[in-house]
């Protein structure tokens, strides 16, 4: 992919050619619009929603706790990997180093 780079690398933020941003709309739009008229037919029902948000502080440090421990997983996961593979290549240069010299 040929970047143009223009003032500040903006170009390549703002670029759909090569970008995720469209992939990710087409997720994303329709959740957000599906979420937004929900929310709209709930809020137009209720009336009093001082009973309906009683155990709303449990139900977000839950969703918070798995959402913050899944995080973590997986970058200690992504962590182990990337020192995996610099510990693989540096033993692979070094037996590529130890042939060419034994030539």
């Amino acid at each position: 992919i040929d970047y143009k780079h223009g003032v500040w690398g903006i170009g390549v933020l703002l670029q759909l050619r090569g970008s995720v941003i469209p992939k990710a709309l087409v997720w994303s739009l329709p959740c957000a619009i599906i979420t937004v008229l929900l929310h709209q037919s709930v809020e137009s029902e209720k009336g009093n929603d001082s009973l309906e948000m009683e155990g709303i502080m449990t139900i977000w440090s839950s969703f918070t706790f798995v959402l913050g421990f899944l995080i973590v997983f997986r970058s200690n996961q992504a962590y182990s990997r990337f020192w995996e593979s610099v510990t693989l290549f540096q033993q692979t240069s070094g037996e590529w180093t130890s042939a060419l010299s034994n030539l």
